[in-house]
């Protein structure tokens, strides 16, 4: 972290930059819009570059910039500069400023249109983020492999070819950003597994691809949909013998990839957290299932102990964020409870619970979410049975808390 800080020649950058290290949610919330409202980043952007791990963590609505829209998709596949080299198939943030310069000029009235359509919206208005990606991605994507460097280029501290090969890696990846976005959504919408048109379709650009960018499009589908893994083997053994070994081969510079980004700050458990619970809880879903496909088949030595060792971080994480939430989110306003009144907020709390609960566990930790629902439940129950707590939403909090059985158990009908 400090060496990212200390880089900057402006003393009061560095200072407020290492006054944010130990900061706690809330400030660093206001910092870092303090920094988005303005108008030219510049050098305040190294204010929030050390803080992206945890950001990954309070995941806050961000404004839309036109640069933040364009490469929103890549997400998975952009690392600090430092991380950065040129056989990683990775892109380095540095760069994106000036790729998006590029692309706003290069594409002219369309890029006006975007900004027009993003103006005061955040990356939490989805609808805008779909409605105005989709033509700009695929602009995106025809205008980049053939672009000349942009003329600030030599400020990102790279060569004309570097300028060639991130282009080239963008121009190829941007035009699956949308179809990507579709698969995302209908798997968290349980819809698994994927459509196999669209990873057959995928299976073949990725063959036409040069290696480098095979394996980020392989890399993306996997850290976006996980569950597209043995749509994918299916899909690459239909295309022969030849096309099917490229794909293995690419799989496996891709999940080193990944594994790499999961271990890095911010990756696997910094990621759970943010305030929307069943959001939090997918987001644990698709990482622990990422997990699973990265350990699949023959791996090379060592995989397995690092896998290992990402679940139990990701564990860890999750039973820490469970027990601050449950008190939080449940137990404290059920304490503050005057007498019978609605819990309609106290009921999608429970059932955000429950849900980052059940796939939570997949990373172990059974035994100490036992006792805290356990503890919850009894809870609920003794604020029923003084009244506190309204008789039929104390059953309906129990039946989540503990299960229908449970709750009848506790609360008969016939009482």
């Amino acid at each position: 972290m400090n060496a990212l800080v200390t880089r900057s020649a402006n003393p009061a950058i560095r200072e407020a930059a290492r006054g944010l290290v130990q900061a706690g949610d809330a400030r660093i919330l206001r910092a870092v819009a303090m920094v988005d409202a303005l108008p030219d980043r510049g050098q305040a952007d190294q204010i929030i570059a050390p803080l992206r791990s945890r950001l990954a963590r309070l995941r806050p609505a961000r404004p839309l910039r036109f640069a933040r829209l364009l490469f929103l998709p890549l997400d998975p596949l952009i690392v600090p500069a430092a991380r950065w080299r040129p056989e990683h198939p990775t892109i380095p943030r540095s760069v994106l400023p000036a790729l998006a310069a590029a692309v706003a000029a290069g594409c002219g009235p369309l890029a006006d249109a975007v900004t027009a359509m993003i103006a005061g919206r955040t990356t939490e208005d989805h609808a805008v983020v779909e409605a105005a990606g989709a033509p700009l991605w695929a602009a995106a994507g025809a205008f980049l492999p053939d672009s000349p460097p942009p003329p600030d280029w030599a400020s990102t501290g790279l060569t004309a070819p570097t300028h060639a090969l991130l282009a080239r890696r963008t121009g190829a990846l941007l035009p699956w950003a949308e179809r990507l976005r579709a698969l995302a959504g209908d798997a968290a919408q349980g819809l698994v597994p994927p459509e196999a048109g669209i990873i057959q379709a995928l299976a073949w650009d990725a063959i036409a691809q040069a290696p480098d960018t095979r394996a980020m499009l392989i890399a993306l589908l996997l850290a976006r949909v996980p569950d597209a893994a043995p749509v994918l083997a299916r899909a690459a053994a239909a295309l022969g013998r030849r096309n099917e070994a490229l794909l293995r081969q690419a799989g496996e510079v891709a999940a080193d990839a990944l594994l790499e980004h999961l271990e890095a700050p911010g990756g696997a458990d910094s990621c759970l957290g943010g305030q929307d619970l069943v959001e939090t809880a997918a987001v644990a879903r698709r990482m622990l299932t990422l997990l699973g496909v990265l350990d699949g088949g023959a791996i090379p030595p060592g995989r397995r102990d690092r896998l290992h060792a990402l679940r139990g971080r990701i564990g860890a994480s999750a039973e820490a964020l469970f027990a601050e939430r449950l008190t939080a989110d449940l137990l404290e306003p059920l304490s503050a409870l005057a007498g019978p009144e609605e819990t309609w907020a106290l009921e999608d709390a429970a059932r955000g619970l429950r849900a980052l609960e059940t796939e939570a566990r997949r990373a172990g930790g059974g035994k100490t979410y036992d006792t805290l629902l356990a503890h919850a439940a009894g809870t609920v129950r003794a604020l029923t049975e003084q009244g506190t707590l309204g008789r039929i939403g104390g059953v309906r909090l129990m039946e989540i808390l503990a299960g229908p059985d449970v709750a009848l158990t506790l609360f008969p009908l016939e009482a």
